[in-house]
């Protein structure tokens, strides 16, 4: 669990407690001391609280996302060619949510290589090795795709550049 959602609970405790205090004691302050009370003691922890519970919550999916993101990295590095249907089941992912998470990676230049989605294959390659006009899997002419990205229109594999 995240240290948001620890937090987040903490005040809802804390403001459950003022709470339990306000009622048992309400015969010895006034009305106005009382909504006061409940105002600053109560209402304020509770919305802190659950705005720590929330975002903490948030928290943990992104950590989620950067470990896994990791964990594709390290295949590759170390693997140099992971077979991507394996890397998906390995990491538990859909193969759209990893294609999100191999496109984020290359957004962020981290990663440099080729995907042959057809062979299912993704492979690290060190930029002075690849020739930017051939296809590493199938020789064919490379068309730019995108932002960093260099797409083969015969066999579909896609390279990432830094």
């Amino acid at each position: 669990m995240s240290k948001g959602k620890i937090m987040g609970i903490a005040f809802l405790v804390i403001a459950l407690g003022f709470a339990a205090w306000l009622l048992s004691t309400t015969g010895a302050r006034s009305a106005g001391g009382t909504v006061l009370g409940i105002i600053i003691l109560v209402i304020l922890p509770a919305i802190i609280g659950v705005y720590l519970f929330i975002s903490g919550g948030q928290e943990e999916k992104t950590m989620k996302k950067l470990e896994l993101e990791q964990k594709i990295l390290n295949a590759v590095e170390t693997r140099g060619t992971v077979k991507v249907n394996q890397l998906i089941l390995e990491l538990g992912l859909s193969r759209d949510t990893f294609r999100d998470y191999l496109e984020d990676l290359v957004g962020k230049g981290l990663f440099t290589g080729y995907v042959d989605w057809k062979g299912g294959k993704l492979v690290s390659a060190d930029m002075a090795k690849l020739d930017m006009h051939k296809c590493p899997n199938c020789g064919a002419p490379l068309e730019l795709a995108g932002k960093g990205v260099v797409r083969c229109p015969y066999c579909g594999t896609e390279i990432f550049l830094k």
